[in-house]
């Protein structure tokens, strides 16, 4: 009787050692946003905040850029001579950039201008501000959003407060994902047929409720200009823009 009292004993100092490390680990873990010792600061908050707002409004700005240029940042020499939008057919061969390619091209995009707007002159010159290398935003295409996720590490001090923040994450709500199935569905189809499928162009993208208008150039190049009246942000549609040549 005694050996079996004991044994549980033991078993409940590990339970109690084992719970007392959890709790310890987890105090750990939340303190990793602020250096030791110290608690959050108020302008934390604050610059926590503007960084935010930085990184709302590059993403926001990025992913109406992507879907004018037909996913890319900056445009290469594979575009209309006129209006300046990528091939998605040419020489009877598929260009469309793949939905990594787009994330890829969100990324940097977002990297530039997040760079550009944390550089302003504004940005609490109160504080004294240490700025960490910034990892390469992490782009996620879903159907109906886009997200980003980037870590920048910034240490704030103020007199003899002193924090670190480093994570941040932002969406926005654009169905590029859909968008972007509907047009590889098109491209796809358009390619078994000598000229445009009106009819591939309608099965694509009714069932998303895409709209499209086509434009023609003199080479025998047709602009497409897809609309998503349910991807509508501060009174301003997304559009997704792309082109295919055709040869008579």
């Amino acid at each position: 009787m005694l050996k079996r009292k004991k044994a549980q004993l033991t078993i409940f100092i590990i339970i109690a050692i084992f719970i007392v490390a959890v709790v310890a680990l987890f105090f750990v873990l939340r303190g990793n946003l602020n250096l030791p010792g110290k608690p959050a600061s108020p302008e934390t908050a604050e610059i926590q905040n503007f960084v935010q707002g930085c990184l709302d409004d590059s993403l926001e700005k990025v992913v109406f850029r992507i879907g004018e240029n037909g996913g890319y940042y900056s445009l290469s020499k594979s575009s209309t001579p006129l209006l300046e939008v990528p091939y998605y057919i040419k020489n009877n061969q598929n260009l469309m950039p793949s939905k990594e390619k787009i994330q890829g091209e969100i990324s940097k995009g977002i990297a530039k201008e997040l760079t550009f707007c944390l550089e302003d002159p504004a940005f609490f010159p109160e504080y004294e501000i240490t700025k960490g290398k910034m990892a390469s935003p992490e782009i996620i295409i879903e159907p109906e959003r886009v997200l980003v996720e980037v870590n920048y590490p910034l240490t704030i001090k103020k007199e003899e407060s002193r924090s670190k923040i480093e994570d941040f994450n932002s969406e926005v709500p654009i169905r590029l994902g859909i968008i972007y199935d509907a047009v590889s569905e098109f491209i796809d189809e358009d390619l078994k047929e000598e000229g445009i499928c009106l009819d591939c162009f309608l099965i694509a993208f009714t069932p998303s409720n895409l709209k499209s208008n086509v434009f023609w150039e003199i080479d025998g190049t047709a602009i497409f200009i897809v609309r998503d009246f349910e991807s509508i942000i501060d009174e301003k549609e997304f559009v997704f823009n792309f082109a295919n040549e055709y040869k008579s």
